[in-house]
């Protein structure tokens, strides 16, 4: 009887060599998330595996979906108009 792969909790397969290459995505999605540029080699892969990795796939969709809601409905707050005239104030006063 041939072992079949199957998914664990992560959505991964449980075969080593996939994993694997599931936790490369992963690593790659953390880098891009975090704002920083993958290799050229590093993309090819990215998208290649997550063509083909239906758990990574999903994944990658459900990231972007709550991606999509935090920028959505978690604003950034802007800084008061005069924060940095007062800081360089407070500043100039403590050096003298």
């Amino acid at each position: 009887m041939a072992a079949k792969s199957t998914p664990n909790q992560l959505g991964a397969p449980a075969t080593t060599a996939q994993g694997a290459d599931c936790e490369r995505v992963n690593t790659i999605l953390d880098q891009i998330i975090v704002g920083q540029e993958p290799s050229v080699e590093d993309e090819d892969y990215f998208v290649s595996h997550a063509e083909d990795c239906s758990p990574c796939f999903d994944s990658l969709d459900k990231q972007r979906v709550f991606i999509d809601f935090v920028n959505q409905y978690v604003g950034r707050k802007g800084v008061p108009s005069g924060l940095s005239s007062k800081i360089m104030a407070r500043l100039h006063t403590e050096k003298v």
